[in-house]
């Protein structure tokens, strides 16, 4: 990562530094957040002086669903980006004679273009498909969503570091009422009739939320504005990849069995020489074949114990019967015949 950095001595710059931090209360059960800045900005007539914050923003249950906020921070929520300084270097780069040579320079363009067009004073993102989990909703068309919100009079963007993600400043509770809006169409409800559900509990924050009603309708028919923002392409027509795809060994690969299989013998060949499929194939199994060599290890022990008891034993046996033999030939006098019982003789 390169980083340049400007640094400027103000007395004036270092007090407006705690006006650009804030601390974060986030919902623990439907995720809804607000920010509260350090400090503020109050307009003294003459001159402009820096205060405390004045809060906590939110009340001690969530409004929303009814639950505990959890507290984090400080983090940054002033603008992240010098807008003119994007659009300059995008404009440098869109110079096909001074950057024509730049491996990287389709890249650059397309993030700088996704930067372009976030909003610089909205801090943090807002992830639709997580919301409509809260709510066990399927998630709505982006370019409806958005265009929701734009007819309410908001501002809206995406963020460069997640297609799914959009930035507005629209209060929470106006990005709720869309999602109530949602939930009451024909398609939302086509699209939750294709799976199985069970009914909300009534102490689920989906249910506190779909219990309020919305205080005004929203409207998804797309927008000229959002559907331009949407777009893949430039102004002029080109082709713009506006996030970075996923590298190519990027999530689960196939089961160890046929990975290397999967491989022609052409392909398997070319990628040999460059240890690709040699280095797959080591590590296929690896933990099996580990298992059944103990497995074997421990077997084969069990076994050349059980052959020396054996020897052990065979070798026992052969001693006692030569110390018996010993034992019975010692004497050289012939043995003594048995002796027959006194008897007694009676007169008739």
């Amino acid at each position: 990562v390169r980083v340049f950095v400007r640094l400027r001595s103000s007395k004036a710059a270092v007090k407006l530094s705690a006006t650009k931090v804030s601390h974060l209360y986030q919902c623990a059960r439907c995720d809804s957040f607000a920010l509260q800045p350090l400090a503020r900005v109050v307009d003294k007539g003459t001159h402009e002086k820096v205060v405390a914050g004045v809060g906590p923003p939110v009340e001690r249950s969530c409004e929303h669903c009814g639950g505990v906020h959890h507290v984090g921070g400080p983090l940054w929520t002033a603008p992240m980006h010098d807008h003119e300084f994007v659009e300059k270097l995008l404009a440098k780069l869109q110079d096909e004679e001074g950057c024509s040579n730049l491996g990287s320079r389709k890249r650059l363009i397309g993030m700088l273009t996704s930067v372009a067009e976030e909003l610089p004073d909205v801090p943090l993102f807002t992830s639709l498909s997580a919301m409509c989990g809260v709510m066990h909703l399927p998630c709505p068309q982006t370019v409806g969503a958005l265009s929701a919100l734009v007819r309410q009079g908001y501002r809206v963007s995406r963020s460069h570091t997640d297609p799914s993600a959009i930035k507005t400043d629209a209060p929470q509770r106006k990005v709720w009422d869309m999602l109530r809006c949602w939930a009451k169409r024909p398609e939302c409800e086509a699209q939750k009739g294709k799976k199985k559900k069970e009914p909300l509990s009534p102490t689920s924050p989906a249910a506190a939320i779909l219990a309020a009603s919305p205080e005004e309708e929203a409207d998804f028919r797309p927008v000229p504005e959002v559907q331009r923002m949407l777009s893949k392409k430039d102004g002029a027509g080109g082709k713009v990849g506006k996030f970075l795809p996923n590298p190519e060994q990027w999530g689960p690969g196939s089961r160890g069995t046929s990975h290397a299989a999967a491989f022609g013998a052409a392909e398997a060949a070319a990628a040999a020489s460059n240890g690709a499929v040699d280095k797959r194939a080591e590590n296929q199994g690896k933990r099996s074949r580990k298992r059944r060599a103990a497995e074997a290890a421990a077997a084969a022990g069990e076994a050349a114990a059980g052959e020396a008891a054996t020897g052990e034993a065979v070798a026992g046996e052969a001693a006692a019967g030569e110390e018996a033999v010993q034992g019975d030939g010692g004497d050289d006098g012939a043995a003594e015949p048995p002796r027959k019982a006194p008897t007694l003789d009676r007169a008739v």
